[in-house]
């Protein structure tokens, strides 16, 4: 399982975000934790749901940890019942049955994660400036059993009678005498210390399964059969594979190859790299889907843009975009790189309050409010010297400075429902509702526009050639200087 303690720094992060997303990839449950009162962020809200959601801020505490122990133990409990899957059954001298087995494996991980969470209990009430109070010990579970019920008033189980290890297996080489490879393991870090070069045999079945992240090196947990498809060493049957560690690499891009299609990630070391497979690149590689991937890349940062990564994704922003935005189709809708692809060289720069969309080169990009850091093109527009254009809706950015000034275009003056009169709900179209109200024409213009307290009451009229509608109350009104 996986633990999200979700704070306003780990919304933010790119690489909680990218865990999360392969905890999820993994079939593991994300089991969301919140130490401050703060929304998941749109890229985390796709993995995680309210079903278990523990809000570990409140007091009293000890009812969220109590909770947050019967939800890992109930959910370690249930992974230990599983038979995991095995390529052969266990040898009849283990008298061991396979939940005893993978209990005494959960359990210790368990009893740490829950000392772990008893410890941030303390920290968060230092931090408060209160006493810690005491984290209620987890109760002992007995490998191969269920929990005991939790009556405090009882005497604590006995103690389990002591299981004589088997004796050590001797180690088997990867090949025979005969030079044959045995079967290739779902991924090369089960084992970091490995010697390499490591030959095994992939089965049609192992390269169809599984998830890979790279393209020619790979990360080391990624499918290891799977990422050989990937790389064009084994035909899709299977086959005898050569894989070589390398050291990591701060940035993994993932393609589509030989009917496999891996994805991006960050810093990851080790990396696997197959014999027989393409050399190292000597120039850019391909452009990741979004340069949130690693905050910490060097820039400028050049890559190469496919046609199809051109054509897919989300942009926000008009010449800054936010950094999570589709990179090369970004790429396109600042004008430095054709539909058909090309190089592109990406600058970080800061994050900004608010990123206004626009339609250009045939990608429509979106409104977003604050993020935390931008991307910007070498060769792109230069920045507007004077107000630049306005959000589709103020309510964007509930926390903009006012009064805003920004251009309205022709385009987004036609568009759009508007609220009110005079006063207007903040989420009505701004422009529009500018045009209504009289302070543009027709053809655009510049605009200064105020944040007001919210209404019980907007009623709408016709005026200008626009009809705005009635509506209730709302949190918040704008008005435009004249």
């Amino acid at each position: 399982m996986f633990v999200l303690l979700l704070s306003r720094e780990a919304n933010d992060s790119a690489f909680v975000r990218r865990e999360v997303e392969r905890a999820a990839s993994k079939g593991k449950p994300v089991l969301p934790v919140r130490l401050e009162e703060v929304t998941p962020s749109r890229a985390l809200e796709l993995f995680i749901s309210s079903e278990q959601w523990i809000d570990a801020w409140r007091t009293p505490r000890e009812p969220h940890w109590r909770r947050l122990a019967e939800v890992i133990v109930g959910l370690g409990a249930a992974d230990a019942a599983t038979p995991s899957r095995s390529a052969t059954p266990a040898p009849p001298a283990a008298k061991r049955s396979l939940p005893a087995i993978a209990s005494k494996r959960i359990v210790p991980a368990l009893v740490a994660l829950l000392l772990a969470v008893a410890g941030l209990g303390g920290w968060l009430s230092l931090r408060d400036g209160g006493t810690p109070q005491a984290m209620p010990a987890p109760a002992a579970v007995q490998s191969g059993a269920a929990e005991p019920a939790r009556n405090e008033a009882s005497a604590a189980p006995p103690e389990p009678a002591p299981v004589p290890a088997p004796a050590s297996p001797p180690l088997l080489p990867a090949t025979d005498s005969s030079g044959a490879a045995g079967p290739c393991p779902q991924r090369l870090s089960i084992n970091p210390d490995l010697p390499m070069p490591f030959s095994c045999e992939c089965t049609a079945e192992a390269v169809r399964e599984g998830t890979v992240w790279g393209t020619d090196a790979y990360t080391n947990d990624s499918a290891l059969c799977r990422a050989a498809r990937h790389a064009g060493v084994i035909p899709a049957d299977g086959g005898r594979i050569t894989a070589l560690r390398e050291t990591g690499h701060d940035l993994y891009v993932g393609t589509s190859r030989n009917g496999v299609t891996t994805s991006d990630y960050g810093p990851y070391t080790p990396s696997v790299r197959f014999a027989g497979g393409p050399p190292p690149r000597s120039g850019p590689g391909p452009c990741p889907q979004r340069l949130s991937i690693n905050a910490g890349l060097p820039m400028p940062f050049t890559c190469i843009c496919a046609a199809e990564a051109v054509r897919e994704g989300t942009v926000w922003g008009s010449n800054v975009y936010t950094a999570d935005s589709s990179l090369c189709r970004a790429a396109a809708h600042a004008g430095v790189v054709a539909r058909t692809g090309g190089s592109i060289t990406a600058l970080r720069e800061a994050g900004r309050d608010l990123y206004v969309g626009t339609g250009r080169n045939g990608v429509q990009s979106s409104d977003y409010g604050t993020y935390a850091w931008s991307v910007r093109f070498e060769g792109g527009p230069p920045l507007p010297q004077g107000p630049e254009p306005c959000p589709q809706r103020l309510s964007i950015n509930p926390d903009l400075p006012m009064p805003l000034s920004c251009v309205c275009s022709p385009e987004a003056v036609r568009d759009g429902t508007v609220w009110g009169t005079d006063a207007y709900t903040s989420d009505s179209s701004l422009c529009r509702a500018a045009l209504h109200a009289g302070a543009l024409g027709r053809d655009g213009g510049r605009i200064s526009v105020m944040r007001e307290a919210g209404r019980e009451l907007y009623a709408g009229s016709a005026r200008n050639g626009v009809t705005s509608n009635d509506y209730s109350s709302a949190a918040a009104s704008i008005r435009f200087a004249h």
